[in-house]
């Protein structure tokens, strides 16, 4: 009798414990995107606009901190490289409010070696410029696209500097700026 009420107990812990399991494994999931506000914070005094900040999740790449920046009027420029036997690969990726260009998906195997193309998210054109990739690489980037993680903007921002201000001049009269110039003799 106590043989099976133990053989019982260990049945029910092991379907416990492989449950629990289960529902651990089913939390863990991608990590959620970081809060437009929290984007906000960081991308705004750089002059980057929040909802143009996308990062990569391609295999073998890594970001250049030192490369992101501001990219035309608002959005933002990051480069990541791969280092390998073969030499170094790029994916620079830049953002902006529109324009077009070959999407990613589209990209035909060419055996090139260089590669640009667009993939849109929401209001941002995402292009992707690619040297010493194939194809297949610039469309993984393309599909890896994706607003970063509250744990990533630390390091997405860390060496980008923050956009410089107006120079304030001193020889420049109130109101809207233009010289005065008094009528007097001669004029």
């Amino acid at each position: 009798m106590a043989s099976a009420r133990h053989r019982l107990t260990s049945t029910a812990l092991a379907a416990a414990t492989a449950g629990l399991a289960v529902a651990v494994a089913g939390c863990a999931g991608p990590a959620e995107p970081a809060d437009p506000a929290a984007v906000a914070a960081r991308a705004a005094p750089a002059g980057v606009a929040p909802e143009l900040v996308y990062v990569l999740d391609l295999e073998g790449f890594e970001l250049a901190p030192q490369s992101v920046g501001v990219s035309g009027t608002d959005g933002m420029s990051a480069a990541y490289v791969r280092r390998g036997d073969a030499g170094v690969a790029t994916v620079l990726l830049t953002t902006d409010r529109g324009g077009a260009g070959e999407p990613c998906e589209t990209l035909p195997d060419a055996g090139r070696s260089t590669y640009a193309c667009t993939a849109t998210l929401d209001e941002a054109t995402v292009r992707l410029e690619g040297t010493d990739v194939d194809a297949a690489t610039m469309r993984a980037a393309a599909r890896s696209v994706r607003v970063p993680t509250a744990g990533e903007l630390g390091d997405l921002f860390a060496d980008v500097p923050e956009a410089p201000r107006p120079v304030e001049r001193g020889d420049l009269p109130e109101g809207d700026g233009a010289p005065v110039d008094p009528a007097g003799s001669g004029g």
